[in-house]
C-alpha cells in the first residue's frame, strides 16, 4: 500500500512538472491570453498613440467591440466610435491595419432599439425582431437581413452580436420590453434568426447568438444586478439554440449573466461549467466559440472580483471575454492590459490550465477562416 501511494505521488509530481513544462514563453502566453479579450475603446479615429492601436498592435486582443454612444461620457448620439458610414468604414480599415492577425470587429446590430449603425449616421433603419416575428414573412425578414448584412460588411464590421434567440416575455426588461425577441415559438425564432444568419454569411459577417441558456423570461436586467431565472425559465428555451447549432449556422454563442438553478445552483451561466461545458457543449453538441456578455456588468462584478470571474469563466468554457469598457462600472484605458496580466498569472499558478487557452485559440480562428474574406 505504501509503495502504491509513493508511486501515485510520483506520478502526480511528474504530471505537474510536465504541465508546467508545456506553458510557453511569457510573450506567447500573453498573446494567447489577449486573444481571449473583446475590448472597447473611446474615439471615432485611431492613430499610433490611440488606446485601440495599443490594444491591437501591442497587446493583440482577439476582438474590438464598437459602440455609437459613450455611456461613460456624454451619452450623446455619436459620442463613442460611430458618427457616419464613411467615418466607420475608415475606422475599421485603420483598426485592421494595426493587426498582423485575423481581427474580429464586433457590434450589436439587431435592429429596433439595439442598432449601433443608426439612421443618424446615414444607415437605413432596421425593424425590431418582434415586428419580424409577428409579420412572420420570410421575404420581409430576408430583405432587412440582407440590408443589415450589407451595412455591416461595407462598414468593416465582421462580427454581429446578433441575432437574439431568447423567447418573448413582454415583462422581461432587457428583452421583451424593448422588442428584441422574434416570439414565443421556437419555430418562428429559428426561422427568422436563420434567415438573418444566412444573409450575414453571404456577406462574410459572423454571428453571435444570444443569450444562452435563455434570458427571455428574466424579470430583471443583469446590467444592473443579480438576476435569477430559476422560477421562470423553461427547458424549451434551449430549443432555438439546439436547432441552429444542429444546422451548423452558429459561429459564436453569447452567455447570459443569469443564475438558473435548473442547470447550476451555484454560478451564473457565464461562470458555469455545468451550463457551458455540460449543456451547451455536451447536450447541444456545440464546439464553437463562446463569448461572455460584458464581464463588468453588475450581474457579475457585484458578486465576484474580476480575477476570480476571469478564472471561472475561462474554466467554464468561455473563449472570448467581453470587456466593452462602456457601462456604468466605468471606463479604464489600461483595463485590457491588466486583464491579460491576471490571465497569465493564473495560468502560471495553475488555476487556469494552459490547454484552455490553446483550445480557445483554435476555436476563435475556425469561424474567421470559414466565413470571412
Amino acid at each position: 500500500m505504501k509503495r502504491n501511494l509513493l508511486l501515485t505521488a510520483a506520478a502526480f509530481l511528474i504530471f505537474g512538472i510536465s504541465m508546467r513544462a508545456q506553458i510557453p514563453s511569457d510573450a506567447e502566453l500573453r498573446r494567447y491570453a489577449a486573444q481571449m479579450l473583446m475590448v472597447g475603446f473611446k474615439g471615432n479615429t485611431v492613430d499610433d498613440q490611440s488606446d485601440a492601436a495599443r490594444y491591437i498592435r501591442d497587446l493583440k486582443v482577439g476582438s474590438i467591440v464598437l459602440f455609437d454612444i459613450d455611456l461613460t461620457g456624454t451619452a450623446k448620439i455619436g459620442s463613442r466610435n460611430i458618427t457616419s458610414r464613411e467615418q466607420l468604414t475608415k475606422l475599421t480599415a485603420d483598426l485592421q491595419a494595426f493587426a498582423d492577425y485575423p481581427l474580429l470587429i464586433a457590434a450589436d446590430q439587431e435592429g429596433g432599439l439595439v442598432q449601433r449603425l443608426k439612421p443618424a449616421y446615414g444607415y437605413e433603419k432596421l425593424p425590431n425582431a418582434e415586428y419580424l416575428g409577428n409579420v412572420d414573412n420570410r421575404d420581409t425578414t430576408r430583405f432587412y437581413a440582407r440590408l443589415m448584412a450589407t451595412q455591416l460588411a461595407t462598414s468593416g464590421v465582421n462580427l454581429n452580436l446578433a441575432p437574439v434567440l431568447d423567447v418573448l416575455n413582454p415583462e422581461c426588461p432587457p428583452i421583451g420590453k424593448i422588442k428584441r425577441s422574434f416570439g414565443t415559438d421556437a419555430d418562428v425564432i429559428v426561422r427568422h434568426a436563420g434567415i438573418q444568419i444566412d444573409e450575414m454569411h453571404r456577406q462574410h459577417v459572423l454571428n453571435a447568438v444570444k443569450h444562452f441558456p435563455g434570458h427571455g423570461n428574466a424579470l430583471g436586467d443583469s446590467h444592473w444586478g443579480f438576476v435569477d431565472v430559476t422560477a421562470t425559465w423553461q427547458p424549451s428555451e434551449l430549443e432555438p439554440f439546439r436547432r441552429l447549432i444542429k444546422k451548423g449556422k452558429v459561429d459564436v454563442v453569447m452567455t447570459a449573466h443569469i443564475i438558473n438553478a435548473n442547470i447550476d445552483p451555484d454560478y451564473p451561466a457565464t461562470l458555469s461549467r455545468k451550463t457551458i461545458d455540460g449543456v451547451l457543449r455536451k447536450q447541444l453538441g456545440y464546439d464553437g466559440v463562446v463569448v461572455s456578455d460584458d464581464m463588468y456588468m453588475e450581474g457579475i462584478i457585484k458578486k465576484y472580483d474580476i480575477e476570480n470571474a476571469l478564472v471561472l469563466a475561462i474554466n467554464a468554457g468561455c473563449d472570448l471575454l467581453c470587456v466593452g469598457n462602456n457601462i456604468n462600472t466605468g471606463f479604464e484605458a489600461e483595463r485590457p492590459f491588466r486583464l491579460v496580466d491576471l490571465i497569465v498569472k493564473n495560468v502560471k499558478n495553475g488555476r487556469i490550465p494552459w490547454g484552455r487557452l490553446v483550445q480557445s485559440h483554435k476555436r476563435i480562428e475556425k469561424p474567421y477562416k470559414k466565413h470571412t474574406k
